[in-house]
């Protein structure tokens, strides 16, 4: 490939979307912006032609340019439509009507796909029959149902909570300026399959009625306008040979319809297949304990132990002896914190030590004894440093837990490295873990570091299977996705993100879901009410538990007002 041709490419590749359509466009007639329908028709209206649909619109407003944007066609990536349009492919499939009303045939190489449209009050149903008829499996591919023109940017979005909970407020955000920590398309594996979109003079659901098939709303064909979208859906594990059924719709409403409004029946059949399956009803608030620190530098203490301000040897059998003694007391400490604070119990994140920064928190218990060494000092005692520790807390009451990781940890050159796990092989490690943490010191706490890898969040089946393997253990992971919240009670933050709840999206399919959110040092005013309503309604504060400080009063405070909000006496008054 020429320099000349990688310039070009390259240029095209990140010019305007729109750019894109040129060639397909080209040779067909000009037509107006916006085709406005007759004001006399209101509600649903759409006509199907030989390619698709050659006109929808919604209470007399029309939302196709021109009955190309209602063209059934195969999606193309943005790489893929500028090869396309560099060097022009015959393979390509074209959409012809076929005997039956309203329904729209794709021929391809490997097989066909059936489009029969169909109206339900102002629902627009699309029952798409896929069929492989080729030798090879049809692992994912898709479609574009139709391009939408609104009368505005629309608003809205996915239910989606996002990795980190930036979807707590809901769908209501401008569809061209998506927050790049939520994805555009909702994906059956990790969350409800629907889209809302606000455009003004009403709302529609985009929805996949059977939970078969992802629907997204991926960017703006005319930036920087950003009022014209595609819709399109992706279908996967077509098996040679067989058919396979899929069924979207779009959903039209007022402006001002929920979701729930318009999809209610989808939100429950997903709740009904992937069942809410959490079992913990303490929901008191959880301590951090960090027993390490990166800001300890000191030769004697490679583990970067922060007690005694870092003052550590444990070179030498009398320095071991000191670092256990100190290791209790901070255990002590913390109980009494903990207790003063009306906390369920706490979390340990790094038994390891964090000697290797790079790399920590290391998220395996057992590793305790091979990076920790120390840990294991008895001085002529019974139990080592670190089950005593963990007993102390449970002496008292309290639960315990500490972080895990689904990642496997090598050890190369001495030191310890992460390497993401397949889906099956991260829940074995992740409950090899947890057998380790149960048997040895009482376990039953779980914050789960790093559940995203470099192709985005690990499968909520992942959970599922952990969480049936263990149902009377709590699951915390750091990153989330609305199906997390089936199995587990993810992590948001209010300290960094602000975040106060647990987000909406989970919250419509799963009623009782709940989070653990880290806590502030001090929350800011017009945010105190809503973490009020938070622990009131289930969430978790977690805050930092090894020493007494105003973020453990804060939190106090925060499930003395919950409680008291709950009193029938304090209600009627």
């Amino acid at each position: 490939m020429g320099p000349i041709f990688v310039a070009f490419f390259a240029a095209t590749v990140f010019a305007d979307t729109s750019l894109l359509k040129t060639e397909s466009q080209q040779n067909r007639t000009p037509t107006p912006a916006v085709l406005q329908s007759p004001a006399s028709k209101q509600g649903l209206n759409f006509v199907v032609g030989a390619h698709g649909l050659d006109s929808l619109s919604f209470n007399g407003q029309s939302l196709l340019v021109s009955p190309e944007s209602g063209e059934l066609q195969p999606q193309k990536s943005v790489f893929r439509a500028v090869l396309d349009a560099l060097f022009p492919r015959s393979s390509s499939p074209s959409a012809t009507p076929n005997k039956n009303t309203d329904t729209i045939d794709l021929s391809y190489p490997w097989g066909r796909i059936s489009c029969a449209y169909g109206k339900q009050d102002d629902r627009l149903t699309m029952r798409l029959e896929v069929s492989n008829t080729s030798s090879e499996p049809l692992g994912e591919f898709s479609l574009r149902l139709m391009e939408l023109n609104f009368p505005r940017v629309p608003e809205g979005g996915t239910l989606e909570a996002g990795m980190f909970g930036y979807g707590f407020k809901g769908p209501e955000w401008p569809l061209d300026l998506w927050i790049l920590s939520i994805p555009s398309v909702a994906d059956p594996v990790y969350s409800v399959p629907v889209i809302r979109a606000d455009f003004g003079t009403g709302a529609l659901n985009f929805c996949s009625d059977d939970l078969e098939c992802s629907v997204d709303i991926p960017h703006t064909a005319n930036p920087p306008d950003g009022t014209r979208y595609p819709l399109v859906i992706t279908c996967r594990d077509i098996k040679p040979g067989t058919t396979k059924i899929f069924n979207v719709s779009l959903r039209f409403g007022p402006a001002d319809a929920g979701v729930q409004d318009l999809s209610g029946d989808v939100l429950e059949r997903y709740g009904k297949k992937y069942p809410f399956q959490v079992d913990w009803k303490d929901h008191r608030p959880i301590g951090a304990i960090f027993l390490a620190g990166p800001q300890i530098n000191v030769p004697s203490n490679p583990r970067r132990w922060i007690m005694n301000f870092g003052e550590i040897d444990v070179t030498n059998d009398k320095g071991k002896a000191a670092f256990r003694a100190a290791l209790l007391k901070l255990a002590d400490n913390s109980v009494q914190v903990l207790k003063d604070t009306g906390a369920q119990g706490m979390i340990t994140w790094d038994p390891e030590g964090e000697e290797f920064l790079g790399e920590c928190y290391y998220g395996d218990p057992r590793l305790v004894p091979t990076l920790a060494p120390e840990m294991e000092f008895k001085n002529d005692g019974a139990k080592s440093a670190i089950d005593e520790y963990f007993e102390k807390f449970r002496a008292a009451g309290l639960k315990v837990g500490v972080c895990i990781r689904p990642q496997q940890v090598t050890m190369v050159d001495g030191k310890p490295t992460h390497q993401d796990a397949e889906d099956e092989h991260a829940a074995q490690i992740l409950r090899e873990r947890i057998a380790y943490a149960r048997q040895r010191w009482g376990c039953t706490l779980f914050y789960v570091d790093s559940t995203a890898n470099a192709f985005g969040w690990i499968n909520p089946d992942v959970f599922k299977a952990v969480a049936d393997a263990y149902p009377d253990v709590l699951l915390i992971p750091e990153n989330e996705s609305m199906r997390y919240f089936a199995y587990s009670a993810p992590l948001n933050s209010y300290m960094h993100h602000r975040i106060t709840s647990t987000p909406v999206g989970a919250r419509l399919v799963y009623p009782k879901a709940f989070s653990v959110l880290m806590a502030p040092d001090g929350d800011r005013p017009e945010d105190h009410d809503a973490l009020v309503s938070a622990v009131r309604r289930g969430d978790i504060l977690l805050f930092n538990g090894w020493y007494m400080n105003e973020g453990a009063m804060k939190t106090k405070k925060i499930y003395e007002e919950a409680a008291a909000e709950r009193r029938p006496e304090v209600r009627g008054q």
